[in-house]
């Protein structure tokens, strides 16, 4: 027999599962019918019998966040009673806590039920995958099981390359060899594509799962003037036994780039054209400002807030290494604020670029998933401000806002 109050659970968990296995951001409406007198495995009704049934409709709301310590490693096994989440000036309470992070094909353990009617219901999809650890406040953490999603992150390595300025020039020369510690640090399946910005934006590799190249493409796209490869042809996925990549080319608008005059701009330009691949983005920027200087003090360009908007659309947080040869100057306050505004870190290069680039490698290795219920949310909507109860640590969120159904 099915209870009521056991088909509603059955829902909610199938719910929320596949919520995050398909990859959707904001809300999903979700419903089943159930017979709460009926047998599971029942022999067909007779012709005219009456019948008798609920409908459960779950509409959820989600909400990614990263929580690293003070060396920038994720804060592993939360729940939602560790998670504060307020929508506009109104606490709501975490329905279920997902954990992500790309891992390479493991024997799986023993799926529970929910799982195994998901991997099921999704034509039972193998191999390496994205993997959800939920945890709900009635249940105790589940063991890490693969669910269908996008195999591998998605990581643009953007190199900032419009000032040949010696103190520019040297910190991008000392942090070079280090990006082969966040290359090594990837999945394999973990796909990764190189742009730079000196005179336009340009796109040097598309997504590839070929990481050992990646190193000498940074270099070239090091020097100012460069010219990358011919462009690739649309649909055309990163290079030779790269089957399944993505393609950043093929969204990538050739000629809006040639005209980008600044770095602002040519960050807007790069998460139009991530918004049409699925999924998180991590936009590893090798910069040196962003901005501009002058007797007033450091100001923002009119390009840097269309920036901020078009990677929050993209799903993109931007994580900055800062490669100015100096202890602080006065751009770092642009690059602070990219980073803060999309959920994000900052962080130099000048003294240790081995420790910034490991911990950056940590940072990126997973994150989670708040499960909300829109039912709780104020029908006023607001920004999602995100805190942690009774632990250490820091919530890098990017700007959300979400919205209550309407009164019907």
């Amino acid at each position: 027999m099915v209870s009521p109050r056991g088909a509603r659970c059955l829902v909610a968990r199938l719910s929320l599962t596949a919520l995050v296995a398909m990859g959707v951001g904001d809300r999903v409406a979700a419903s089943v019918a159930v017979s709460p007198t009926a047998p599971v495995a029942e022999a067909p009704a007779a012709a005219g019998s009456p019948r008798f049934g609920d409908e459960i409709s779950v509409r959820l709301s989600t909400v990614v966040v990263r929580v690293v310590d003070g060396a920038g490693d994720p804060l592993l096994g939360l729940t939602p009673g560790d998670f504060r989440v307020q929508v506009g000036k109104q606490e709501v309470p975490v329905a279920a806590v997902d954990w992500f992070v790309t891992a390479a094909a493991t024997p799986a353990a023993t799926p529970s039920d929910t799982h195994e009617v998901i991997a099921e219901a999704m034509g039972g999809r193998t191999g390496t995958d994205q993997v959800a650890v939920m945890a709900s406040p009635t249940s105790a953490p589940a063991q890490p099981a693969a669910v269908a999603a996008p195999a591998g992150k998605l990581v643009v390595i953007f190199v900032q390359a419009d000032s040949n300025a010696p103190s520019r020039t040297r910190g991008h020369l000392r942090t070079l060899p280090f990006t082969r510690e966040l290359l090594d640090a990837l999945q394999p399946e973990d796909q990764v594509a190189v742009i730079s910005f000196d005179s336009h934006l340009k796109l040097w590799q598309d997504f590839t799962r070929r990481h050992t190249a990646i190193p000498e493409t940074i270099y070239q796209a090091i020097h100012y003037g460069g010219d990358p490869p011919a462009p690739m042809a649309a649909g055309t996925a990163g290079t030779a036994g790269d089957a399944g990549a993505l393609s950043l080319g093929a969204h990538f608008d050739a000629e809006a780039a040639r005209r980008a005059a600044s770095p602002e701009r040519a960050l807007a330009l790069t998460a139009e054209a991530l918004s049409a691949l699925p999924g998180e983005k991590v936009v590893v920027f090798l910069a040196w400002g962003l901005g501009s200087f002058s007797s007033w003090g450091t100001r923002m360009t009119p390009a840097f807030a269309p920036a901020v908007r078009a990677l929050t659309a993209a799903r993109a947080s931007v994580f900055v290494l800062d490669v100015t040869d100096a202890d602080s100057h006065d751009l770092e306050a642009g690059l602070r604020g990219i980073a803060d505004a999309t959920g994000g870190t900052y962080d130099k290069t000048n003294l240790f670029p081995a420790l910034a680039v490991r911990q950056l490698a940590r940072t990126i290795s997973g994150y989670y998933v708040l499960t909300l219920d829109a039912a709780s949310l104020p029908a006023a909507g607001g920004e999602v401000q995100v805190a942690l109860r009774g632990r250490r640590g820091t919530v890098l969120l990017r700007p959300t806002l979400l919205h209550g159904a309407p009164p019907r």
